[in-house]
């Protein structure tokens, strides 16, 4: 037995470790050596033998015998043969590249991102001031009383403070609705996010798959499948970015307020439309109490921010209280408080007034590079942070392939996409990049699309 007196670990825990490692069933009953031998034997204290003796003890592997010494206990149900450890495999991320078309990453703007350290270190102060508070389960009151405000004047959305949630994205205000439901079918667009299907279903639910059109979720599809809950993207369909027109907005309300069902409107990127004013909520429209609204705040700051929120229909309102009353908030007091903070300072307007205008400089931008090639057709829809684009006649592996060789990563949509009719859709995510780089990127996309199609 040996202990290295050069380890960070402490002499008697290394020694309590040995003995502890060396346990097995034929030494039950044995004497450990006495505390003054084993000293001798190790030349350390018998100080040090004795604190390792007693953590034994403690944890029930040893026991006295007064006048006699320790001795090993007989351990019942002791594993026949204890596995080797084996070692996991470590997670290995994808590798970064120049010109990386991920959708749900920002271009951090600098004077937005000092406004909101700002922000943080005023929440600091205010958190030292008032060190016991912690916000309910709904969020900071405060902030949701802002957040009202702010989606009546630029949403149209007509809601009461207690009828917010503060999350941490759209998808965990998804999961807090679909929580407090009844088990039932839940209806989702096709092609849409990844995973709401796994979502649905570790809730209880049945998803079901509802075809999109041109102008968004097929409502024929909606009137025979009948789903208990529409989950939908009218503004701006994720991903194919098509808008629902007014006509189709007011044939699936009525829809869902004389069949009793429940629509989930997911408003992830409204402020961003380039071409016209960003249009008025699915949730304006409604008269029958039928609209549960989700948002995020994580589009607009930082995509890390990781805040949303969900606006309850008002008979939900009591139904969440019995379930979530007595839990904690699902983001951080501090960041809800920061959060407040760039409301209340205009900064999170002037952030979005920033975002917007240089999101649509490369909105537009991509859009006339896409426009000088037929290789590659796009789905411009003048909105969004993304677009969908078709390159025909290449195989998905090749391109794919050709990409990486010039530092390269666009995104196929076989995952958001069941039956996909085909397999050369892909999402570009624009928001992440600088337009320099974002402007080389689509160029060097174009040139790599024609080499291929021309061999």
């Amino acid at each position: 037995m040996r202990l290295d007196r050069n380890a960070p670990t402490p002499l008697y825990l290394q020694l309590y470790q040995q003995l502890r490692d060396d346990y097995a069933p034929q030494r039950a009953a044995q004497r450990l050596w006495s505390i003054r031998k084993m000293a001798q034997n190790l030349g350390v204290s018998k100080t040090t033998v004795e604190q390792a003796y007693e953590q034994l003890r403690a944890e029930g592997y040893v026991y006295t015998v007064p006048g006699s010494g320790y001795y090993y206990q007989d351990l019942q149900h002791w594993p026949a043969e204890i596995a080797p450890r084996q070692a996991l495999p470590a997670f290995q991320p994808p590798a970064t590249c120049r010109f990386d078309f991920r959708y749900g990453t920002t271009e951090r703007l600098p004077a937005s991102w000092n406004a909101w350290k700002k922000a943080v270190r005023e929440a600091l102060r205010r958190a030292e001031r008032t060190p016991d508070y912690y916000p309910n389960a709904q969020g900071l009151r405060a902030l949701r009383d802002r957040l009202a405000d702010f989606l009546k004047t630029t949403r149209g959305v007509s809601c009461d403070p207690e009828q917010i949630v503060i999350t941490t994205d759209a998808k965990a205000g998804l999961s807090t609705l679909l929580s407090i439901l009844p088990a039932g079918t839940v209806g989702l667009e096709n092609p849409g996010y990844r995973g709401l299907s796994q979502l649905a279903t570790s809730f209880g639910h049945r998803p079901v798959q509802l075809p999109v059109t041109t102008t968004g979720v097929d409502l024929a599809a909606v009137v025979r499948q009948a789903p208990d809950v529409v989950y939908t993207t009218p503004a701006h369909q994720f991903p194919l970015g098509y808008t629902q027109p007014v006509g189709q907005r007011l044939e699936l309300l009525k829809w869902a307020a004389e069949q009793h069902k429940l629509i989930v409107e997911d408003d992830y990127d409204s402020e961003y439309r380039y071409n016209v004013h960003p249009l008025p909520a699915l949730q304006l429209l409604a008269t029958a109490d039928q609209v549960a609204y989700l948002g995020t705040f994580s589009r607009g700051i930082d995509a890390t921010l990781r805040m949303g929120y969900l606006v309850l229909p008002l008979h939900l309102v009591a139904r969440y209280h019995q379930h979530y009353r007595y839990r904690e908030a699902q983001v951080a007091g501090l960041l809800q408080q920061a959060m407040l903070t760039y409301f209340e300072n205009g900064a999170y307007y002037r952030h979005l007034s920033r975002s917007r205008a240089v999101n649509r400089q490369k909105y537009q931008r991509v859009s006339q590079l896409l426009a000088t090639t037929p290789a590659i057709t796009p789905i411009t829809t003048g909105a969004g942070l993304h677009l969908v684009v078709r390159i025909k006649g290449i195989e998905q592996a090749e391109l794919l392939a050709a990409l990486t060789k010039v530092d390269m990563r666009i995104y196929p949509l076989d995952s958001n996409w069941q039956a996909m009719p085909s397999h050369d859709y892909y999402l570009l995510g624009i928001a992440g990049l600088p337009l320099a780089t974002l402007t080389a990127g689509v160029q060097r996309l174009i040139q790599v699309c024609e080499q291929l199609l021309a061999h």
